[in-house]
């Protein structure tokens, strides 16, 4: 049983040219924008392959994907992509491990569903965890919160 998949591959198509689809991580990959400048890119959780598949494809050269119970390595991402959140609880365990995952400079995408509550709920477990910038983008299948960490040396 292998926890985790590890991918390193050199770009086949244009730097930062995500292929559009109808597939259901389209808009999560819009919403994460440029990936030409990303060192390491980690999917948590579901839909992972087809998330790897498409971020190798628009130029990503190094992708990790994780299980939603898997833990990351610290400073391990310039970039982590949510592609479902299971439950508010479920974040909030796991949002921690997400953070400290994060490069100086990192970048979070998460799906935050259809549902209001849930929505709100992430908005505010994200900037108690030090998020800032956090721009939201309405798709059909709900909403997709981003955000970029706050350097860890301010106060």
């Amino acid at each position: 049983m292998m926890p985790s998949a590890h991918i390193e591959i050199t770009p086949r198509a244009a730097p930062g040219v995500i292929a559009r689809s109808a597939s259901p991580g389209a808009a999560l990959l819009e919403a994460a924008g440029p990936i030409e400048d990303e060192d390491h890119i980690l999917v948590l959780g579901g839909q992972g392959p087809e998330l790897m598949c498409a971020l190798l494809h628009a130029g990503a050269t190094n992708v990790t994907h994780l299980r939603a119970h898997e833990r990351p390595e610290p400073d391990s991402a310039s970039l982590v992509i949510i592609p479902r959140v299971p439950s508010l609880d479920w974040l909030a365990t796991t949002l921690q491990s997400v953070r400290r995952a994060l490069t100086a400079h990192g970048r979070l995408v998460v799906h935050a569903g259809a549902q209001p509550t849930i929505q709100a709920g992430i908005r505010r477990m994200l900037k108690l965890h030090g998020m800032t910038a956090i721009h939201v983008r309405t798709t059909p299948d709900g909403m997709i919160l981003s955000a970029g960490l706050r350097s860890r040396h301010t106060a």
